[in-house]
């Protein structure tokens, strides 16, 4: 994913939420969702800012104020 990409879909409604997974795992970072009819709960997940990626500041401001919640159920 992209900031470009993740912009667009803020901009579209397209966007579902985004949760922070952040206990040592090879998957720490920001996972985007989008909304998805016959997805899980009605989101799937659309790409992901990981831990390393030097796009991972910009992409967690975008979602800043979206209620991002931490880790996957909450539990990080």
């Amino acid at each position: 994913m992209t900031i470009q990409e993740l912009k667009t879909m803020l901009d579209s409604g397209e966007f579902h939420h985004a949760t922070f997974r952040n206990r040592g795992t090879l998957w720490e970072g920001l996972w985007i969702y989008r909304k998805s009819t016959p997805g899980f709960l009605g989101y799937d997940v659309a790409g992901a800012f990981l831990k390393d990626s030097p796009e991972l500041n910009a992409a967690f401001d975008l979602c800043r104020g979206t209620g991002i919640s931490v880790g996957a159920y909450g539990r990080g």
